[in-house]
């Protein structure tokens, strides 16, 4: 049991650093088994398709995501101070955490394409994807309730810029080749955050009372 889980946990690897250097198109099966250094039997003998595998690598490469974003917006990591200190805290932590590399965000973009492009697969893709946005969802109220405010916009489109926000960070980055400007993203993040939301005791102003 424990060679069999090596052996996919392998073929994730490689599966990555095909599809970073090749894109989905370009990683076939036999560029990913000589990548891991596996036959083709080794291969089917874990995954029953490329597709499959892609869908186990999306997967992995959320589960990882969340596991530090979790332990990022651990309650006790922020507790007590300001909501623009707190989550400037909490993005620094995420970021020591989370890996930034060239090929992580070749793979992630990948993923959005393949969504993008439809089918059965795509659909799979894209449920994943909508699965990943609820969790960060849920997270970002969690964290804002506990820093006593509420959101005054849809959760889901505030989820939409901040991580547009970090994406673009990361994309300038990669492309510069340059490290990821945590100071900027530890600014603008709360920034966002805070004017997509209010203090929970705050009463909202009626506009329509002066018309």
């Amino acid at each position: 049991m424990r060679r069999r889980s090596a052996t996919r946990e392998r073929l994730l690897e490689a599966t990555r650093e095909v599809l970073a250097r090749e894109g989905i198109q370009g990683a076939s099966v036999e560029h990913i088994c000589e990548q891991a250094g596996f036959t083709r039997g080794a291969f089917y003998s874990n995954f029953s398709s490329k597709d499959v595998l892609l869908l186990a690598l999306f997967r992995r490469e959320r589960d990882l995501m969340f596991e530090s974003l979790r332990a990022a917006t651990a309650p006790e990591s922020y507790e007590g101070l300001e909501p623009t200190e707190a989550i400037a805290v909490i993005i620094d932590r995420f970021l020591g955490l989370q890996s930034v590399d060239r090929a992580g965000f070749l793979v992630h973009l990948e993923f959005s394409i393949r969504g993008i492009r439809g089918g059965e697969v795509g659909d799979e893709f894209n449920d994943s994807w909508r699965e990943i946005k609820d969790e960060l969802v849920s997270l970002m109220t969690t964290i804002v309730a506990s820093l006593g405010r509420e959101f005054t916009v849809d959760p889901r489109h505030a989820a939409t810029v901040l991580t547009g926000t970090y994406d673009e960070a990361v994309r300038e980055a990669i492309t510069d080749e340059r490290e990821l400007d945590a100071e900027l993203l530890q600014t603008t993040l709360p920034m966002l955050l805070l004017a997509a939301t209010r203090p929970l005791d705050a009463v909202p102003v009626d506009v329509s009372a002066g018309a």
